[in-house]
């Protein structure tokens, strides 16, 4: 008897064995149909999605019967060390089938197409109901996460692990894809005038004429939404504005007006001189109020590379002025050619004016790719060349300190940023020649009291004053010799260090000004920089005395964008 004992333990052993490696092949064939389906459903591919999810689901539900019945059941309640492994197994199939039930199968019927505007317009139930499938998506995946949390790893072979790292790994990949979504699709409908109609004031800065914010403001467009459906209101140039106002055209804050004087507020041409953009979108709401009259209900900033990203997606448009607007050429003719081909200021606001209306129509009326749409979206706003400030607390909270926000993090647990900007004071369009670089070497990971930055900031004028002498003079300005470009350089430490020197091209140079604004020690100095050469600020900042290293964050930079992208060298021995 005790020998037939025995054998039906060892019998029922080896059926469990077997069974458990039945699953974990169905499990290893199931995860890979995960990343296709997202794959097919990013590429608006919706017969490969749904086919990859039905794929999963199929191998999920027999991972799942591999782990059910009776001796599966018994196996797992003996009091014997692998009880937790059978456990975990039976758990991860369940949460397997579930993935597939939950979230692929109705993330392959997503249509991403309800995202752009079709015939001028956004469908705000569509959405709606979008925001709520992701909505139960996700809920599905934190439940499944929380599942798995409370399998107890330690007690797990090897093999039995690694499955559970799969599936944990493949659920975190899609909770941090959903996650974001739907943060955004919660407030997208109110945004897009569900609750009633919107007005958004759109502003183009040209960054041939450098701001912090990007560029100077050339011109603005009033779209009203209203229950997704976007019309423009009005159109107006920066040079319809009042110019030299006697007072700014809003109170200032002194921290603001100390840096960079309150010009900032008596000339449209300086209003995104800040990188705070909330104060940039509030000076603009000014100008239109005192101008127009209209009620604002956000404040958005786009500059032409952003632009001509989202040309990718539209592909080529024509003009009223008979020109072609691309993705190749948007920078170029927007930033520069445009001032040869229509060189007084009445000229370039009517091209303007179509480039405008070409690309509005173009976006609202379902010309552009979704994917390809939402990518030049993306990459903008995490460039800084897409800006949003909206009167909706809700929607301006998931901007949190983001780029696209345009606010410097209040503190350095996340990251410690440090922010380099440039102004033209030169009264031109000459940045269009301009390149611009920062470096940052720190010893924060490796010093024992407090930690130091040394900031490089460099502007390279790449004209020549023979080439200068024959451009338009809308491009070099009246007020210097064509070809030299003048530039405030504007430094921003990190949350409570000092800037405690500077250097320009290696030698002392005096401050414009050297003061606090948005919790941060800033130094600005006026610099000009003649044709084919190159001007250098070096900063050196030390931290507060008393604060841990490992209080500060890995270093970030935040620039301004510039017409060609900036490059970023960050030097931190020690850090990870």
């Amino acid at each position: 008897m005790l020998l037939l004992l025995i054998a039906a333990v060892i019998w029922a052993g080896q059926r469990v064995y077997a069974q458990a490696q039945d699953a974990r092949t169905h499990l290893t064939a199931a995860m890979p149909h995960a990343e296709e389906m997202q794959a097919a459903l990013l590429a608006s591919d919706s017969a490969s999605a749904a086919a990859a999810a039905e794929a999963f689901m199929a191998e999920a539900a027999q991972a799942e019967a591999a782990t059910s019945g009776r001796l599966w059941g018994f196996a797992s309640s003996l009091p014997i060390p692998l009880t937790e492994n059978l456990r975990a197994v039976r758990l991860v199939t369940q949460i397997a089938s579930s993935l597939g039930e939950d979230v692929l199968s109705p993330a392959s019927a997503l249509d991403l197409n309800v995202l752009k505007p079709a015939q001028g317009r956004v469908d705000v139930a569509a959405l709606q109901t979008l925001s709520s499938t992701v909505t139960d998506m996700e809920e599905s995946i934190g439940s499944s996460l929380t599942s798995l949390e409370g399998i107890d790893r330690g007690a797990l072979i090897d093999q039995v692990d690694g499955g559970v790292a799969d599936v944990d790994s493949t659920l975190k990949r899609l909770q941090s894809v959903l996650e974001p979504a739907q943060s955004i699709l919660s407030v997208l409908p109110n945004a897009l005038g569900a609750a009633g109609p919107r007005n958004y004031l759109v502003m183009f800065q040209g960054n041939a004429e450098a701001r912090a914010s990007g560029g100077g403001p050339g011109s603005f467009i009033l779209i009203q939404v209203a229950d997704g459906a976007l019309t423009i209101v009005k159109e107006a140039a920066a040079t319809e504005f009042d110019i030299a106002l006697p007072e700014p055209i809003m109170p200032l804050d002194a921290e603001t007006a100390a840096v960079y004087s309150d010009t900032i507020g008596r000339w449209i041409a300086n209003l995104t001189a800040t990188p705070d953009f909330p104060t940039s979108a509030a000076l603009a709401k000014a100008w239109w109020v005192d101008r127009f009259g209209d009620q604002i209900d956000g404040v958005i900033s786009v500059d032409p590379v952003a632009l001509s990203y989202l040309l990718v997606a539209t592909g080529p448009l024509p003009l009223p002025t008979g020109e072609t607007l691309s993705s190749e050429n948007a920078v170029s003719l927007l930033l520069n050619g445009a001032y040869f081909a229509y060189p007084t200021g009445v000229e370039s606001n009517i091209f303007f004016a179509g480039a405008t209306s070409s690309v509005f129509a173009a976006m609202t009326q379902g010309a552009a790719d979704p994917v390809a749409f939402v990518n030049a979206i993306t990459r903008s706003a995490d460039e800084g060349r897409i800006k949003v400030w909206t009167a909706d607390p809700a929607a301006q909270a998931l901007l949190g300190t983001s780029p696209a926000a345009g606010i410097l993090p209040v503190e350095n647990d996340e990251e410690t940023t440090v922010g380099v900007y440039f102004n033209d004071t030169t009264g031109s369009k000459m940045d269009y020649y301009v390149d611009a670089a920062v470096s940052v070497a720190t010893d924060q990971c490796s010093a024992t009291a407090e930690p130091t930055w040394t900031t490089t900031a460099t502007l390279q004028n790449s004209t020549t004053r023979e080439n200068a002498e024959k451009l338009p003079l809308y491009i070099t300005g009246p007020y210097y010799t064509p070809g030299d470009i003048a530039t405030d350089f504007v430094v921003y430490a990190p949350v409570g260090a000092t800037i405690e020197s500077w250097t320009l091209d290696g030698n002392e140079y005096a401050a414009t000004s050297h003061t606090m604004h948005l919790g941060r020690d800033v130094l600005r100095i006026a610099v000009v920089t003649p044709p084919s050469s190159t001007s250098t600020l070096a900063v050196s900042m030390k931290g507060a005395p008393g604060v841990d290293a490992e209080a500060y964050g890995p270093v970030s930079v935040r620039n301004s964008p510039m017409v060609r992208a900036t490059p970023v060298t960050i030097d931190a021995p020690g850090c990870e």
